[in-house]
This record gives structure tokens, C-alpha cells and sequence, in this order.
């Protein structure tokens, strides 16, 4: 499990002028961080209390390549996409479509034939909190054919099929017995959001989320073009990906579990939001920020929200923490509420020292705003 340094710190307060100009650049915090690693690049943001007090970016776009990273520029976030599917399970639940409760069999009985009877009653909350009863991994014809299937059909079929597949399959364990981290479930969640909404998850993110919290830089799959280095790319190693439109990325059978992209900024906006609890921005009722922020039985430390609700005396107690990666990017987000602060910070590279840079980075921008 993900390690956590922050209890081996004594945080240093800091104030800064009360003439300070909002978002402070934070490239400064982050490359020392960067220049101790082998990463191409490091960005980040800061929200503290109602705002985005720092933003930032240090390094290149590709290795190689001397073309500087912007504070503008997008990056993938990979699994933390998790979250803004639980985020839209959410508000549909609000708008009266389903409940936390309500089962795969009741929405999937008619799409898909042949559900194993052990899914038939598996909650789309437990989907969230990783313990349907789905595997880490896929089996590899059902992972081939989401490949062969990858930009041959629309994202939603490919989705459906690819679900299929795991429906008609025994279960990996007793639903509700244990966790299992599964990209797997997630597709399944996002299958049922898109059969209740008629509408695709691309289009649901974009109008549910994105746009009313004016996320305008909010994509999907790798950003950037293969004509030029006009975003950052992410990295095998040190070799650069080129972002084909039907590679660079993890099939779009998996898209609820993770192929946003976007900018910091934008990002740190969502973290925001979550912070902030924010009613009638996209969500009503406190409840279900309570529900984002819980777990289930043997879910462990995941929570219904699709992160990982972590509780952290140094830290004030209750807090969020999530990262991501599809293999060629890297990403973390935590939110801390008794500092009234939420972090984001994300890298083009996916090496195994990535989670522990961004984790480095993450406590230097702490001891500089808290």
C-alpha cells in the first residue's frame, strides 16, 4: 500500500504578505524535487481555503527535448479518474436514477445475458469501494479483445463488451467478503451510469463535472497531438510516447477507472470542490459528500468515493489521498480538511521512484503553505 511520510515531519507554519497576488508559482518548491529524481517533469497546485493559492510547473515535456513544461500544460491522472466517476454516481443517485444500493442486476439483467448469479446483487457502492467481488486483473482474452476492440467502435460498446465478459465470469471472490483493487468493477459502475443516463461517461463527466466546474482543459485519454511536443508526453522509461489517438493510454474499456486528463489548475479545482464540500455546485445534499467520504465492510481504507479515506492524528485526523497512473504518467492528490487544504501534483513518468517524488513534493508544498 501506498507509503505515507508525512508522520516522519515536524510542518513549519508559514504566512505569507497580505499583498501576496494568488496563485503564487511553485516551480520553485518543485525543482529541487525534480533535479533529485529521474523524471522529465513535475506540476502541481495548492488549494487553500477557498482558492488556488499556488500553481506551478518544473522540467520538459520530453526527454530529449528541452521544450519546458508550462503551469497550463494537461497531464494524466490515471486511477485518481476514479473519483469523478464516484462524483457522477452521485449526482445521478441525487437525480433519482438509482441509489447507493442499487444492485448490477437490476440495471445490467436486461443488457447483458448470462450475468453469473453471484453479480446479480452486487450494489454499485460496493463496485466503488472495490469489493464486488471483481479481480486486480482481467483475463488476457477479455484484455487482448478490449485492445483489438480500442478506436474500432465507440467507447460505450467497447465498454459494454468488455463488461460482459466479466459479468459472465465467476466471480475472483465473495462479493463483499474482502477488497480488491479492480479497474474492473469501475467499468462495470460505468456501464450502469451510462444505461440509467442514455449517454455515454465521456459526455456524462463532461456535462455533470467538467463544465460546471469550469474545467475547461478536462479531456480524455493522452493529451497532446503526434504532429508536435504541444503537451507533455508520457514515458516508457525514458523513451517518450507519442499520443496516437488509439494507444498512449489504457483502452477506453476502462475509462471510468482512468483516462482523464487535464490541467493542474483544473484539477486542483475538483480537489477544491471535495474540500470545500461545496452544495449546488454539482452536488446537493451533505449526505452524499458523507457517502464519498465513507467506506463499506471490508473495504479497508477504500472508500466509496474512490479514493483511499485515510485517518492521520499528525494530520488532523480524517483525510483523502488518492494516485493514479497508467503506466506512463504518475499522479496524487490528498485532501487534508483540518488544514483546509488540497494538494495535487502529477508527472509524465511512471517509474517505481515516481510515487515517492510526487510524495516528496507534496510535503515541500505543505511546509510552505500550511
Amino acid at each position: 500500500m501506498i507509503r505515507i511520510l508525512f508522520a516522519l515531519l515536524v510542518l513549519s507554519s508559514f504566512s505569507m504578505a497580505a499583498d501576496t497576488k494568488y496563485p503564487v508559482d511553485i516551480a520553485p518548491i518543485l525543482e529541487p524535487v525534480l533535479k533529485k529524481s529521474k523524471l522529465p517533469s513535475l506540476a502541481g497546485a495548492v488549494w487553500l481555503g477557498d482558492e488556488i493559492r499556488g500553481l506551478g510547473a518544473s522540467g520538459v515535456r520530453q526527454m530529449g527535448d528541452p521544450t519546458p513544461v508550462t503551469k497550463d500544460d494537461k497531464y494524466h491522472i490515471g486511477s485518481c479518474t476514479k473519483m469523478m466517476t464516484a462524483t457522477l454516481a452521485a449526482i445521478l443517485i441525487e437525480d433519482g436514477l438509482l441509489s447507493w444500493e442499487t444492485t448490477i442486476g437490476e440495471v445490467l439483467d436486461r443488457e447483458v445475458r448470462n450475468i453469473h448469479p453471484d453479480f446479480l446483487d452486487v450494489s454499485i457502492e460496493q463496485l466503488l469501494a472495490h469489493v464486488g467481488g471483481f479481480p486486480k486483473n482481467p483475463p488476457r482474452k477479455t484484455w487482448a479483445a478490449a485492445w483489438e476492440n480500442q478506436g474500432r467502435m465507440k467507447p460505450e460498446k467497447q465498454r459494454m463488451i468488455f463488461v460482459t465478459d466479466m459479468l459472465q465470469a465467476r466471480p475472483a471472490y465473495k462479493p463483499g467478503a474482502k477488497t480488491v483493487y479492480s479497474n474492473q468493477g469501475y467499468a462495470v459502475a460505468g456501464v450502469m451510469l451510462e444505461t440509467l443516463a442514455k449517454k455515454p461517461w465521456e459526455e456524462l463527466l463532461r456535462t455533470r463535472i467538467f463544465e460546471p466546474l469550469k474545467m475547461s482543459s478536462a479531456g480524455f485519454r493522452a493529451p497532446g497531438s503526434e504532429a508536435k511536443i504541444d503537451q507533455p508526453r508520457g514515458h516508457n522509461g525514458k523513451k517518450p510516447v507519442v499520443p496516437e489517438p488509439d494507444k498512449a493510454d489504457n483502452p477506453d474499456a476502462i475509462g471510468p477507472a482512468g483516462t482523464v486528463h487535464l490541467s493542474m489548475q483544473d484539477w486542483a479545482k475538483y480537489a477544491g470542490f471535495l474540500l470545500k464540500r461545496n452544495p449546488g455546485m454539482i452536488l446537493k445534499n451533505p449526505e452524499s459528500f458523507d457517502k464519498l467520504n465513507s467506506t463499506l465492510p471490508n473495504s479497508g481504507r477504500h472508500g466509496v468515493g474512490g479514493c483511499l479515506v485515510q485517518d492521520i492524528p499528525a494530520m488532523g485526523g480524517h483525510c483523502l489521498q488518492m494516485a493514479g497512473s497508467n503506466t506512463m504518467w504518475y499522479s496524487l492528490l490528498w485532501i487534508i480538511p483540518d488544514y483546509d487544504m488540497a494538494i495535487v501534483v502529477a508527472t509524465n513518468s511512471a517509474p517505481a521512484s515516481a510515487f515517492g517524488t510526487c510524495d516528496k513534493a507534496v510535503v515541500a508544498l505543505i511546509q510552505e503553505f500550511k
